[in-house]
């Protein structure tokens, strides 16, 4: 009489063993060398049983120095379609900006614009993920004092996440662009980290603010349990 109860129990065993399994287990999707191979970017993907539901994170290394810490990059599930797909090209702009993607990818317009990014504190930012459609850019460092410049085509909204490099501490902000700019040259955008916060501007009309972050993956609040 004892062999269904040991039996069922190591069947339930068998599944919580499958269950740890499988949310720790991840496979690489992308890894990619920077021009001066001062940076390496790590595209991973974990899945979770039996949901199926797939996570993607980013973790960065510079001169072979992990600095980047399985940050969150997307969520999805059975219909969703895969992260290979949707953020395809996986590409460094420049020695320590990486980026993915495509602004749309529906066949829509997107505008262009200029965008500053500033840290106006004293502190060290290890990474900045800028979002806007079906594209994702991330700074990797940006000193204190520095300033960015950037060409950035934009479509419906803009989100930002950070964080310091000297503690898990972490900001963001996110606005919807509601409003064509008729200006020369596009909209000038504007990302400024002060203290704490993050806060993107624009000289021209048509900003309102939005949840954070991207549709793609939860808010910073619940990133934890993933």
């Amino acid at each position: 009489m004892k062999r269904p109860f040991i039996s069922l129990g190591l069947f339930g065993a068998i599944v919580v063993a499958i269950l740890i399994v499988s949310h720790f287990y991840e496979h690489a999707l992308f890894s990619t060398v920077s021009a001066h191979q001062q940076y390496r970017v790590e595209i991973t993907q974990s899945r979770q049983f039996p949901s199926d539901e797939r996570a993607v994170f980013l973790s960065a290394y510079r001169n072979g120095d992990k600095v980047v810490y399985h940050k969150l990059l997307y969520t999805g599930d059975l219909l969703d379609n895969d992260f290979r797909n949707l953020y395809s090209n996986p590409r460094f702009r420049s020695e320590s900006i990486y980026e993915l993607g495509n602004v749309t990818n529906d066949g829509s317009i997107a505008e262009t614009g200029d965008l500053t990014v500033s840290n106006e504190t004293l502190r060290e930012i290890s990474f900045l993920l800028i979002e806007t459609g079906w594209y994702k850019l991330i700074v990797l460092s940006l000193e204190p004092g520095g300033t960015l410049h950037l060409n950035l085509q934009y479509n419906g909204k803009l989100s930002c996440q950070g964080q310091f490099a000297d503690s898990r501490q972490r900001f963001a902000d996110a606005v919807a662009i509601v409003q064509r700019t008729e200006a020369k040259g596009g909209r000038w955008l504007s990302i400024t980290v002060r203290e704490n916060t993050a806060k993107i501007e624009s000289r021209q009309p048509g900003l309102q603010p939005a949840k954070c972050c991207a549709s793609d993956r939860p808010d910073p609040e619940h990133e934890w349990l993933y």
